[in-house]
């Protein structure tokens, strides 16, 4: 996908639209419209030098488009209003360049744009709503599909920091660049600076982990190990064997004392490790070179008291260091995630994946869907981890309730998937299983980890 504009509108003080402007975005907008809350009525003591100055206007009259485009020394101006296609025109003859907004519900919406052809050198496609200026909610973008005009396209309507995955997902010939406003608002006409330059850094970097579900694969097969055993040095190798044996993501294990989520397996593994002398230290010293080899998504999987000690934020930048693209912390509440840990992730696109379980609530299954981005661990029960031979009708059932929900994250089913009849029951409800006890055994037991992935895909798959 090339890469696409981004235009901030609804600005107005001078210090914030400087802050934004130095994120490299292509556009700033200035609403002079007197019924908007963000409506500009001074020059403010900045204004964009690099970026391009939008004005938009609602129903104006051209004189008055005008007076203003040469007072702000306006790049384009944006019409909100039953502007008609003979201004649209005249505009460009003054040597403006025009943005005409279209508000959609339907595919019958789109047939307006035709008398607009040529008239204009963007058009924006925002939702539908009952006044002027948007409502910040987004509209069904498949209805785009439907649109062949030659005009490029700004897409607007209620994106927000959530959005850049399906942002990236979703393409159209016509498809020039994105417009976000309120979703991203600290107060009306004042932008939170690291959440815009968040949604940038994610729409020009999609993370891993996204990339992987994005392909639209199924069946994926994701490998726990504890980081520190076998061997002490021997991280990197495990790594890039499972990688070389087809693995889609490897979950990092850091080991812990009391490994509460864990059975006597990973347990033991955690004591040996923590024996060997593995420490968070010396896991990100192992991980700094391993992005010149190994290129599938990396998890690190461990408790909160670590990684509180080390410091969460310097945590977050060493991952960032390594290359890591996520993180599973199961006794992290989703109360504190969001009010202490969210953002600080989010400022380093780490991606922080929540645990659900067969008692987990409905309503608090759709709040984590809806407050993270990656995919979603559906245990297979509310007990440890460790090997079962089979899902009973009950496990299944839960599967079946958590995929009809449809949320937007992906889902991948770990705990007690060890061979070929729980892989299986696991892909058919979710993208794909997570197997840690069962690798962590045939880990231990064969010394190699070549020889250990190995025998385990022959389990599963044979």
């Amino acid at each position: 996908m090339k890469n696409k504009l981004i235009k901030v509108c609804g600005m107005r003080e001078g210090k914030n639209i400087l802050d934004i402007e130095q994120l490299g975005v292509n556009m700033i907008g200035l609403i002079f419209y007197s019924k908007s809350p963000r409506c500009i009525y001074e020059i403010p003591n900045y204004l964009p030098q690099q970026a391009k100055r939008v004005g938009v206007f609602v129903n104006e009259r051209k004189e008055y488009i005008q007076i203003i485009a040469d007072r702000f020394s306006l790049d384009y101006v944006q019409l909100h209003g039953n502007e008609s296609p003979e201004l649209c025109r005249t505009l460009q003859l003054a040597g403006l360049k025009v943005i005409k907004n279209f508000p959609i519900a339907t595919g019958r919406d789109l047939g307006k744009t035709e008398l607009y052809e040529g008239t204009c050198d963007y058009f924006l496609f925002d939702t539908k709503c009952k006044t002027y200026g948007g409502s910040g909610k987004q509209f069904d973008w498949d209805i785009l599909h439907g649109y062949n005009g030659q005009t490029p396209f700004i897409l607007s309507g209620g994106i927000n920091l959530y959005s850049a995955r399906a942002l990236k997902s979703f393409d159209h010939p016509r498809l020039a660049g994105y417009d976000i406003n309120s979703r991203f608002e600290i107060r009306a006409g004042e932008k939170d600076v690291k959440r815009v330059a968040k949604f940038i850094k994610q729409i020009k970097e999609m993370n891993r982990i996204n990339q992987l579900f994005d392909n639209g694969k199924r069946d994926l097969l994701s490998i726990y190990f504890c980081a520190g055993t076998p061997a002490l040095n021997g991280t990197a190798e495990v790594i890039k064997a499972l990688e070389k044996n087809g693995v889609s993501m490897i979950e990092i294990g850091m080991p812990f004392s009391d490994p509460m989520a864990d059975g006597i397996v990973i347990q033991n593994a955690a004591t040996q490790a923590l024996h060997n002398g593995m420490s968070l230290k010396l896991l990100f010293e192992q991980l700094r070179h391993i992005r010149r080899e190994v290129h599938i998504p990396l998890i690190l999987m461990g408790y909160l008291n670590p990684i509180m000690r080390y410091g969460f934020e310097r945590f977050c930048r060493q991952c960032v260091t390594c290359g890591i693209d996520g993180v599973i912390i199961p006794d992290l509440p989703f109360k504190d995630y969001q009010e202490e840990y969210r953002s600080i992730a989010e400022e380093h696109n780490i991606k922080i994946i929540m645990l659900i379980t067969p008692e987990t609530s409905e309503e608090r299954v759709r709040e984590i869907d809806q407050n993270t981005d990656g995919f979603i661990y559906m245990v297979s029960s509310a007990a440890t981890t460790g090997v079962q031979k089979d899902f009973n009708t009950q496990k299944q059932n839960y599967f079946k309730r958590i995929k009809e929900m449809e949320l937007k994250n992906p889902l991948m089913v770990g705990f007690g998937i060890s061979n070929k009849a729980t892989f299986d029951a696991a892909c058919k409800y979710a993208s794909g299983a997570i197997i840690g006890s069962r690798f962590v055994t045939l880990l231990d037991e064969e010394k190699d980890p070549e020889k250990a992935i190995r025998k385990l895909i022959q389990e599963i798959y044979d």
